[in-house]
C-alpha cells in the first residue's frame, strides 16, 4: 500500500472513530449536563472534520507536476495542516467562552455510573486512536496525522479528567465541571497553535534533518570517482518530496565529460537510495593537485586566516591553482555572523597582506546546508 493510500485509511478510522466518539459523548453530555463532556463531543468532531480535510489534502497533494506548478502539489499537505490548526484553534476559542459562562452562570451536572463508564471508555477508545495516529503519521512523515494523534491523546486525557471530576462529584457534591471545561479549552487552543507554528516553519522552510544530509553524502560518496561529499543544501516541496543540491571533491584534472558522468552516477544514486532529486552537483577540485612548495604555503595560509575568524564554521573547497597563482575557496559563516561582504573583504585583504602576488577567489556563505 502506497503513502497516499495509508494516510486515506488512518484518516479513514479517524472519521469513524471519531464520529462515533462524537455522538456517544453530545449524548452524555445532554443526559448529565456536563459542559465539560458536550465541549469534548465537540472536540471530537472537530477531530473527524479534520481527517476530512486531511483525505483532501492528501488527494490534492498527490496530482502531477504541470507547467504551471512544475515541483508539484506536496505542500498542500502543510496547507491543509493549517486548516486543521485553524479548526482546532476555532473549538478551542468557543469552547473557552462558554467554560466562562459556565463559571459565571453555573449549572448543576447529573452523573450516573452508566454515564462514568461511557466516559471512561471514550478515553480508552481516544488513547487507542491517538497513539495510532500519531504512530502512523511519523511512519508516514504527515504532520495531518501526528496532529490528529496528538489531539487524540489530549482528547483522552480530557476525557480521563472528566471521569475523575465525575467520581468527584458523585462522591463529595463538589463539581468543577466549568472550570475543567476552561482547562480544556486552554488545552485545545495550545493544541491548535503548536500544529499551525510547526507547519508554518515548514512552510518558510527548515534546516534539513541531519540524518537526511548523512546519508546522502553517504550514498554519493559511494561513487568512486568522489573523494568527498559536502555543503549538502535541501528543499521541501511536500512530504518525501525533497530536492537540492551538493558539492562533491573529485580529481582536479578531471575533464568536463568525465564529471558529467560522476554527476550523474551521484544523482542516481542518491536518488534510489534517499528519494531526493539533487538538481546541481558541483565540483570541487582535490587539493592533492598542488605539489608546489609556495603553493602548500598559500594553502597553510589561507586555512589559517579563515579559520581564524570566529564567525566562520568551516573552510570548503580550498584548491591551490600554481600556474595562475589562484587560491579559490569557501568560508561558511555561522548565522548572526553580521554582514557577509565586510568579513569577505576582511579575509580577502588579510590574505592579499601575507601572500603578495596572489589571487583569492573567495565566497563567504551562510551556513544553510551541512
Amino acid at each position: 500500500m502506497n503513502r497516499e493510500a495509508q494516510i486515506i485509511k488512518a484518516s479513514v478510522i479517524s472519521i469513524v472513530g471519531n464520529a462515533m466518539l462524537a455522538a456517544v459523548k453530545g449524548v452524555v453530555g445532554t443526559l448529565t449536563g456536563s459542559i465539560a463532556i458536550t465541549l469534548d463531543a465537540i472536540n471530537s468532531l472537530t477531530d473527524a472534520l479534520g481527517s476530512v480535510i486531511a483525505i483532501i489534502g492528501t488527494k490534492l497533494a498527490g496530482m502531477e507536476a504541470n507547467r504551471e506548478h512544475p515541483f508539484g502539489y506536496g505542500r498542500i499537505e502543510y496547507l491543509s495542516s493549517i486548516v486543521i490548526a485553524a479548526l482546532i484553534l476555532s473549538a478551542g476559542l468557543s469552547a473557552c467562552i462558554e467554560s466562562i459562562r459556565s463559571i459565571i452562570n453555573p449549572s448543576p451536572s447529573q452523573y450516573t455510573a452508566v454515564t462514568l463508564s461511557i466516559v471512561a471508555g471514550a478515553a480508552i477508545v481516544k488513547f487507542g486512536l491517538g497513539y495510532y495516529l500519531k504512530r502512523m503519521g511519523k511512519t508516514l512523515e504527515s504532520g495531518s496525522l501526528i496532529g490528529s494523534g496528538i489531539d487524540s491523546l489530549m482528547d483522552g486525557c480530557v476525557s480521563t479528567a472528566t471521569f475523575l471530576a465525575g467520581i468527584l462529584f458523585i462522591t463529595t457534591g463538589v463539581s468543577i465541571e466549568s472550570w475543567l471545561a476552561a482547562g480544556i479549552s486552554l488545552l485545545i487552543i495550545k493544541s491548535g497553535i503548536s500544529l499551525l507554528l510547526e507547519t508554518a516553519s515548514k512552510l518558510l522552510g527548515e534546516r534539513a534533518d541531519p540524518k537526511i544530509v548523512a546519508r546522502v553524502e553517504r550514498e554519493a560518496r559511494k561513487v568512486e570517482e568522489v573523494r568527498l561529499a559536502s555543503n549538502v543544501m535541501l528543499l521541501d516541496f511536500g512530504p518525501n518530496r525533497l530536492g537540492g543540491a551538493i558539492h562533491v571533491t573529485v580529481d582536479g584534472q578531471m575533464t568536463v565529460a568525465e564529471f558529467n558522468r560522476v554527476a550523474r552516477a551521484v544523482q542516481k544514486r542518491v536518488f534510489n537510495a534517499c528519494g531526493v532529486k539533487l538538481a546541481g552537483v558541483t565540483p570541487y577540485p582535490d587539493a592533492d593537485a598542488d605539489d608546489d612548495e609556495e603553493a602548500r604555503e598559500v594553502r597553510a595560509a589561507v586555512a589559517r586566516i579563515v579559520w581564524g575568524h570566529d564567525r566562520v564554521v568551516e573552510l570548503r573547497g580550498l584548491y591551490i591553482d600554481p600556474q595562475n597563482r589562484i587560491a579559490h575557496f569557501d568560508a561558511i559563516a555561522e548565522y548572526g555572523a553580521g554582514d557577509l561582504m565586510e568579513l569577505h573583504d576582511q579575509i580577502v585583504a588579510t590574505c592579499n597582506e601575507e601572500c603578495p602576488g596572489w589571487e583569492f577567489d573567495a565566497r563567504v556563505m551562510p551556513d544553510v546546508g551541512d
